[in-house]
């Protein structure tokens, strides 16, 4: 029998890890599709933070263009608004600090700058993904995340399922690897996925939501979604 696999996307860590390595986005579907691979995708969750329209009204319409395609492809999508405090932010392109060039010193310049940050989409994306798993929704759980917080959807769907006789459902983890050995820091889940340059050229998502996106181009790409 074919394995019925779930898919549930952290919106934000994704993109960071995209923009770092391939300055880019993927359409949530695809993603989960290449995931997936031969097995059946019966549902794709998508988690993101989305601004406050107060705040900054620009990345708000730019936001909400985005979810609203993705909605358009069949995705669940999950928001929650950001919220905001001042801080201080360092103006400079630093190398991440695992990079081999680590103790080196560096000029840089900070600002202070009212910085947005995410709230319960951690806790909605692992309720979801633990529900899915033990409500025979779905054989496989694919978690796309670097973070390590989230390895507790695994500790939780693997106990649970052991504490009450069922059959485990098996949880995946898929994330865009910065260093060789990093599926190490991610021990607890059943096995792991790269997200590399093939699957990101296959999934990746061209349009510009800065403006209004053109009606012919969505529906072209609707089309070729739903083929």
């Amino acid at each position: 029998m074919t394995e019925r696999v779930c898919v549930f996307i952290d919106g934000q860590n994704l993109f960071k890890g995209l923009n770092r390595r391939f300055k880019g986005r993927v359409h949530p579907l695809l993603l989960a599709r290449e995931l997936a691979g031969d097995r059946e995708l019966v549902g794709t969750h998508y988690y993101s933070g989305i601004h406050d329209s107060a705040e900054n009204k620009s990345m708000f319409d730019l936001v909400s263009r985005r979810h609203s395609l993705i909605r358009e492809t069949g995705v669940s999508v999950t928001e929650r608004t950001l919220r905001y405090h001042w801080e201080w932010r360092v103006d400079s392109d630093l190398p991440p600090p695992w990079f081999d060039d680590a103790g080196d010193a560096h000029t840089t310049k900070v600002k202070r700058w009212r910085g947005a940050r995410e709230k319960g989409i951690d806790v909605a994306l692992a309720l979801d993904a633990v529900a899915a798993a033990l409500t025979d929704e779905c054989d496989v759980v694919i978690i796309v995340s670097r973070d390590r917080d989230l390895m507790e959807i695994a500790n939780e769907i693997h106990g649970r399922c052991g504490r009450e006789g069922r059959d485990c459902v098996r949880v995946e983890v898929a994330f865009v690897s910065e260093r060789r050995g990093d599926e190490g820091s991610l021990p607890d889940y059943d096995s792991h996925h790269e997200i590399d340059g093939r699957i990101v050229e296959i999934a990746r998502d061209h349009f510009n939501y800065g403006k209004e996106l053109d009606p012919n181009e969505v529906r072209q790409f609707l089309d070729t979604v739903r083929r």
